[in-house]
Formats: C-alpha cells, sequence, structure tokens
C-alpha cells in the first residue's frame, strides 16, 4: 500500500538513491539485474544500459491517476512527462496516492546530462539540469507499457546514470534524397527515446541543395529540385529549420547542420554557374551515384569566398549549434588545405566551431576543430597529436546505410562486404580514441528513398549505436543488449516504427534471408 503524500515517503525515495550511490561508488553495481526481474516483478529493460542499477524484490502498482510535482525550471522534462501519462491514459490529480516528483538540484557527480530515478512507493527523478531530467523521464518510459493498461507495475529500482560521451547523434542525408519535416519530427522523438543527443543533418550535396539561403534563391529554386534517381526532392525553408531546431531542443537534442564544401556541389554549380571553373562544362544538375567530381573553383577566390561566408551566415542565424559542419570530403585539389584553413577561420570569427570530415586534418587550423572520422583506414594519429577532438564514425560500423545483413537488397556494401549487422555495430569499441568526443552513425540517402526505407536501416541499429556511446564499454555486452533491446519492440511498434526484424532480437517474424 502506498505511503501517505509528504515526507515520509521521499524520505525513504532519497535514502533508496542514497544507497545506490554508495554502491555504485564501491563498485558493486547490479547493472545484469535489469535482464532478470526480481520474483514477479516487471523486468528493468532499459536501453542504453545505465551506470548504476539496483533492482530490488517487489514492485510498485498504480492505476489512473498520478500526483505530480516538478520543478518549474525543468519545463521540457514535464511535458515529456506529461506527454508520457496522457499517451498511457494516466491522469494527473493532486490527491491521487501515487507521487512523481521532477526535481532539480546541485550534485555536481551527475553533470550536465545525468540523473537519478528512484521507484519505491512513489517514482523521484533528479537531476542538475532539464536535459538530465529528460533522460530520466525517457528511462522511466522504458519502464513503463507501451500501451495503455488496467493497472501499472514498476520495477522498484534506483538508478544512477551518466553519458560516457557527450557527442551520441546520427548523421541523416537529406540532400540525395529528401526527407519531409513530420518524418525528422518522428526521427528526433525516437532519438531521444534511447538518449541520442545530436542530429547531423547533410543539407547539400551533389544531388540536392535542401536549405533555404535567401540571398542565393536558385539553389533551392534549382538546387532543390533535384533528387538522387528514384529519391525525393524538396527543400526546407528557414522557418521550418527553425521550427526543427527548437522541437529538438525540446528534447534534449542538438542539431547540427552541414554545408559540404568545397567538394560534393554540383546542386550549386547548377544553381549557380560562376562557382565553377571557366572550362567546367557540366553545370547540370545531377541524380547519379559517382562522387568526387565536383568542386568550388578554388582558383577564384573572390567569387568563392564571399558565397561560402555569406552560406554560413544565414546558416548560423538558423542554427545556433556551437559546432557547424563544413565538409570537407573526398577533395583532391592543390587549394583544398588552404580552403579549409581559411573556411575553419572564417567559422571561428563567427563565434562557432568548424567540423570537418577526416581528410580536413591537412589544414592549418585550431586544435578546438572537430574531425569526423569515417575511413577506418585514415591515420588519423597525427590529427589526434594536435589535439583535434573526434567524431567517430567508421565505416565498416556505423554507415547503416549497408545493410542489416550481407546481401539485403538497396544497400551499399562498398566499406564492407558482409554489411554492418547490429553485432557488428555493438562490438565497436571507442575507447582506443583518446580525444573522441562521441559517436555518431551515419545514414546516406542514395539508395534511400522513402519513410519506411529510412526506418528499416537506422532501427534497432541506432539504439545500438546510442547505447554504444552512453554506456561505458567494460559494462556493456551484447547478449544483454539483445534481451533489453527485445524487450523494447512493444514501445517501437507504438511509436509506429518501420524497423528491420532483427533475428538476433528472437523477432520470430523476421525479413527471409537471400539463400
Amino acid at each position: 500500500m502506498p505511503y501517505p503524500v509528504g515526507m515520509t515517503r521521499f524520505s525513504k525515495l532519497r535514502a533508496f538513491a542514497a544507497c545506490a550511490v554508495l554502491a555504485a561508488a564501491a563498485g558493486c553495481h547490479s547493472t545484469r539485474s535489469a535482464d532478470v526481474p526480481a520474483g514477479n516483478a516487471p523486468a528493468a529493460h532499459l536501453v542504453p544500459l545505465p551506470q548504476s542499477m539496483q533492482v530490488e524484490p517487489g514492485e510498485l502498482r498504480f492505476a489512473g491517476a498520478v500526483a505530480l510535482d516538478a520543478d518549474a525550471s525543468a519545463p521540457h522534462a514535464r511535458r515529456a512527462l506529461e506527454d508520457t501519462l496522457a499517451g498511457l491514459g494516466i491522469a494527473t490529480r493532486d490527491a491521487a496516492a501515487m507521487r512523481i516528483r521532477l526535481q532539480l538540484g546541485d550534485d555536481a557527480t551527475l553533470g550536465d546530462e545525468g540523473y537519478r530515478l528512484v521507484v519505491t512507493d512513489g517514482v523521484l527523478l533528479s537531476a542538475r539540469t532539464d536535459i538530465g531530467l529528460l533522460h530520466a523521464v525517457q528511462s522511466l518510459r522504458q519502464l513503463l507499457p507501451a500501451r495503455p493498461q488496467a493497472q501499472f507495475r514498476l520495477p522498484r529500482v534506483a538508478i544512477v546514470d551518466t553519458p560516457a560521451y557527450r557527442w551520441r547523434g546520427l548523421s541523416l542525408d537529406v540532400a540525395r534524397s529528401f526527407l519531409p519535416v513530420e518524418y525528422l519530427e518522428k526521427t528526433l522523438d525516437r532519438m531521444a527515446f534511447f538518449k541520442l543527443n545530436r542530429l547531423h543533418l547533410h543539407l547539400t550535396d551533389d544531388q540536392g541543395w535542401r536549405i533555404e539561403i535567401k540571398r542565393y534563391p536558385k539553389l533551392v529554386e534549382i538546387g532543390g529540385a533535384s533528387a538522387v534517381e528514384g529519391g525525393r526532392s524538396g527543400w526546407y525553408t528557414q522557418d521550418q529549420l527553425k521550427h526543427l531546431v527548437a522541437y529538438a531542443q525540446a528534447r534534449g537534442i542538438t542539431i547540427v547542420p552541414e554545408v559540404d564544401l568545397p567538394g560534393h556541389t554540383q546542386a550549386a554549380l547548377a544553381s549557380y554557374n560562376e562557382l565553377a571553373c571557366d572550362d567546367v562544362t557540366n553545370l547540370a544538375p545531377y541524380a547519379g551515384l559517382e562522387v568526387g567530381f565536383s568542386v568550388l573553383c578554388l582558383d577564384k577566390p573572390e567569387v568563392v569566398y564571399p558565397f561560402v561566408r555569406n552560406v554560413l551566415a544565414e546558416v548560423l542565424a538558423i542554427f545556433p549549434s556551437q559546432e557547424i559542419h563544413v565538409g570537407g570530403d573526398e577533395i583532391k585539389h592543390p587549394l583544398y588545405a588552404d580552403f579549409i584553413s581559411r573556411t575553419a577561420a572564417m567559422v571561428d570569427d563567427m563565434g562557432r566551431t568548424a567540423i570537418f570530415w577526416e581528410e580536413g586534418s591537412v589544414g592549418e587550423m585550431k586544435p578546438d576543430v572537430l574531425l569526423q572520422f569515417w575511413n577506418d583506414g585514415y591515420d588519423i594519429a597525427a590529427a589526434v597529436e594536435k589535439g583535434h577532438p573526434l567524431v567517430l564514425s567508421p565505416c565498416s560500423y556505423f554507415y547503416i546505410d549497408h545493410g542489416n545483413y550481407a546481401g539485403q537488397p538497396q544497400t551499399y556494401d562498398w566499406c564492407r562486404k558482409e554489411g554492418v549487422p547490429l553485432a557488428r555495430l555493438y562490438s565497436f569499441d571507442p575507447t582506443p580514441f583518446k580525444t573522441a568526443v562521441g559517436i555518431e552513425a551515419a545514414l546516406w540517402t542514395e539508395l534511400v528513398h522513402s519513410d519506411d526505407a529510412a526506418d528499416n536501416r537506422l532501427w534497432p541499429r541506432l539504439a545500438a549505436s546510442a547505447e554504444v556511446a552512453w554506456t561505458r564499454t567494460p559494462q556493456r555486452g551484447y547478449d544483454g543488449f539483445r534481451q533489453r533491446m527485445a524487450a523494447l519492440r512493444p514501445h517501437l511498434d507504438a511509436m509506429g516504427v518501420r524497423y528491420h526484424r532483427e533475428p538476433d532480437l528472437g523477432w520470430a517474424d523476421a525479413e527471409p534471408r537471400p539463400r
């Protein structure tokens, strides 16, 4: 029977949390118990796996309504919790016997994204920040059923959790084949469920230019009308992108824009021919698959650099992200390193920090410039020695345009012939990369032409990527992940995800394999 509302219950909750902290400090965390129910109590299946979780015998049962106490300084967490309760048909009433409290505190050990979640005879979620509380709410969502019930059951747990890496992302290519705003909103909701916090939008490439630049309207009039063969064309207005930024922020996610320069620029060259060198005759929109043929005319700095500055100024006015991705991949040009150096300085002058794909390491730039590591065979040691932070996306682990299994139709295999199965992605160990700030899976859309196809490539692999980025390597184990992720399938169903039916997760209605 629940305790009366008041200090008695939450004194007990705080004591339970304190015990969990002491156990974690002593190295006695019992995360494996997340996969084993205590008696007949519901199991605590969470992805990503928390840093520390104590599962106690028994359960908390409630029905109908809960009382909700929420710190006014945590509006996003409160909204997320209210949406969760409403979706399950749970009303909020001050007189309800069971109480949920969202509480901000000043526990420095939790950092900006850590949280505590304690379930005894009530539920206490605490953190230093609204974002930390958002993560606590997502863990509570995973402990709850996916759909309304006559009675709800929660395991009695005490969780203390902080992420291993600050950057836990998805790179999503909307340039080759356009993805509508509504799909991006759904993707942000699903990312938040697994505590991912960066959506890197690849907004421009040879096949399309997707971001409105008001100073250069033909970029979307011409470049936004093209796409890879079989893919979707389109573009985003600045107002739509500002809406997406706010939508993401409310879910604890930062949108990082990428305008790919100086290569992968055929859509820009087709829109403004003067950006090409005078001897270039191919100035038409492009729908093919090959890359590495287009480049801004770096021999015309008086044309190219004002264009770059003007475009970046409008991009920065839309996106508040401290980091701005400027591409820089797959270019061989004698002035390439100079372009990287000049563009990095330009972004720095604008008060932001540039990101380049790993090849940009040849430029002279400040050591705080980030590099995104994608080519497994690239020698990144010199850049690490200079102190450049790394976002890890090695293609043989995290390029999920590759198949869920070897030979999956409409997938690539150029980086790894066997595709990138779930187990392969999960096996990645980031610890040897000493300047790594995080991990980012990447979905390129040359062969992804619909929302359903994007879902199939993203899920459940993106959930595995979230655990690799959040949970420290010594704590992780594929067998445990399989059990926990399999149990969350009803949540994916409730969110309408058209995921790959992964046999490793015991999903019996698996897609047939080619023989």
